[in-house]
């Protein structure tokens, strides 16, 4: 009996100051890897390498273009050509059977109503879009892998809880036994006894498959083999944070990805407004060529070079109000994205309001946990002590250790709850990172 009532001191001792450790580490590696692994972090770097060819694309309009084509005709009814000037009066034609020419050509917009530089600044912005969106998928890819993380270790230290309170309970049982046979006391209590063991050994079995399932769901995310045993800490750390007095909305609104997101795409709207009406703007466009081939100058049957110098001026007119129409559906298109913006800081100020408020409540959840563990420790020191007094009964002993379990357990669970309104938080000022 000496040795159990040591060992309930000694777990009253070790129950809760050190769990208070500096924050794991592990967390951001894992962060790391769901970043290395996830599909939708690839799809978006896909959309962001899309858009930056796209933009590329946008300033290669701006450059001379050059072309070259070929063409070849047979003509079954050969197409008469007109004689040489210098032949006599009544001379045929040659006749032309094969029409044939290559062609090299080059041009070079000159004036475009805005098209070109408007087509490059909506292909900026689209870039621009597309690093927020990467962005956003990082800081939703981190979150979940803090989430499985923490439901790991808190699966991990809830099975360990589990073991030392059945073993507890065990060995108390043991020490029934024996004083059963030593006639000491009554079966009911060896009953009373037996009973909580199996109902503790049953939560172990329970706290083992959610420890296996939990290290499934992390590998899956992670991207290895769902059997591979990946290290997880023992035991939550319970995150150290300070109270702050810095606009925390301002900071949220300034690195959110949502912003950058829907800032650039109102911009991309304005610049397809522009894009559209440059369609009914004036043109000019130059450019000169070459070509080599029959009927040659002169229109002689024998294959020669010939060049040309062009210059294309198209000046839109009337169109029945076309502009105009087109112009207003594009305005709409950038007002809804306006109107997007705006939803999208009251939801942001709001949720970085409720994550700020959901740390301070789960710290003092934590704390009053922290508390109650201490209390529930002693109470089993206690209860030991008047046991072995005869003061009190078996069922008050097993009562004080499984309050103690339950304070435990909500211990670990305010430690994952403050850990996750950490990540939280962090997730709402768009913070996350893998350092």
């Amino acid at each position: 009996m000496k040795r159990t009532i040591l060992l309930f001191i000694l777990l009253a001792f070790f129950s809760a100051p050190w769990i208070f450790a500096q924050q794991d580490t592990l967390v951001f590696r894992y962060r790391r890897m769901a970043l290395d692994y996830q599909q939708q972090i690839k799809m978006a770097e896909s959309r962001l390498s899309g858009a930056e060819s796209m933009l590329d694309a946008a300033k290669s309009d701006r450059l001379p273009k050059f072309d070259f084509s070929g063409n070849y005709k047979f003509y079954g009814v050969p197409l008469q050509l007109a004689p040489p000037a210098d032949a006599p009066a009544g001379t045929p034609g040659e006749e032309l059977y094969n029409r044939y020419s290559l062609n090299v050509n080059l041009t070079q917009p000159v004036i475009t109503g805005g098209y070109l530089k408007n087509t490059q600044l909506a292909a900026m912005s689209q870039v621009e879009v597309m690093k927020s969106y990467l962005s956003l998928n990082q800081q939703e890819v981190m979150l979940n892998a803090d989430v499985y993380y923490w439901n790991a270790v808190s699966s991990k230290e809830i099975r360990d809880l589990m073991i030392t309170y059945r073993d507890d309970i065990g060995q108390f049982l043991r020490v029934i036994e024996d004083r059963v046979k030593e006639e000491i006391v009554s079966r009911s209590e060896l009953y009373q006894t037996r009973v909580r063991y199996n109902d503790a050994q049953y939560g172990v079995i329970k706290a083992e498959k959610q420890l296996k399932t939990s290290l499934m769901e992390l590998n899956r995310l992670l991207g290895v083999p769902v059997d591979t045993v990946m290290p997880v800490a023992d035991s939550l750390a319970a995150v150290q944070w300070t109270q702050t007095t810095e606009d925390l909305t301002a900071k949220a609104l300034s690195q959110r990805p949502e912003m950058n997101i829907l800032k650039n795409q109102v911009k991309v709207n304005e610049y397809k407004e522009k894009i559209t009406a440059s369609q009914y703007n004036p043109y000019l466009g130059v450019g000169v060529g070459g070509l080599w081939g029959s009927p040659s100058p002169g229109l002689h049957i024998e294959p020669k070079f010939n060049y040309n110098v062009m210059a294309t001026l198209s000046i839109p007119i009337f169109y029945w109000g076309k502009k105009k129409e087109e112009v207003a559906a594009m305005r709409q298109e950038t007002e809804v994205s306006r109107l997007q913006l705006d939803r999208t800081k009251e939801m942001i100020t709001l949720e970085v309001q409720r994550s700020y408020m959901e740390l301070q409540r789960s710290q003092e959840q934590l704390d009053f946990a922290f508390g109650a563990l201490s209390n529930a420790s002693n109470n089993v020191s206690l209860m030991i002590d008047r046991y072995n007094e005869g003061i009190a009964s078996v069922l008050e002993v097993l009562d004080a250790q499984l309050y103690w379990e339950k304070s435990y357990f909500n211990f670990i669970q305010a430690k994952y709850q403050l850990n996750m309104a950490w990540s939280n938080y962090q997730r709402a000022l768009g913070a996350l990172a893998i350092k």
